[in-house]
């Protein structure tokens, strides 16, 4: 039995945004300031206070914003990471509609990919 966690601890300053790839069965744990989550596929929004935790459910990319700066933890094991992406799959997120968003387009380099796993 594997019982390896791996803690990350990451901060945002005012209005910043980070998109988390392949996060499912991560948890965020919010730590200073307040974060707020958005799942693509999930019509919910969690907002995260200090103390307060989420595990994502789903394999999709996860943003991460602060109005006035946050500092959060991510905690992953190695049985809830998802499995290495093949080939192919890498090859058809080139062709991803939100890759190509408006949204990511206004965004021009300014937000930070961080993967998981």
């Amino acid at each position: 039995m594997d019982v390896r966690t791996e803690i990350t601890r990451l901060s945002l300053g005012a209005s910043g945004t980070m998109v988390l790839d392949r996060a499912l069965g991560v948890e965020v744990i919010g730590h200073k300031g307040c974060v707020w989550l958005t799942q693509h596929g999930d019509s919910r929004d969690v907002v995260l206070g200090p103390g307060q935790s989420f595990t994502l459910g789903n394999a999709s990319d996860v943003v991460i914003t602060s109005v006035r700066g946050a500092e959060f933890i991510l905690r992953s094991s190695p049985c809830t990471a998802p499995a290495p992406r093949g080939w192919l799959q890498r090859f058809a997120g080139w062709f991803d509609a939100r890759a190509r968003s408006r949204a990511c387009a206004a965004q021009g380099g300014r937000v930070s990919l961080h993967r998981v796993a």
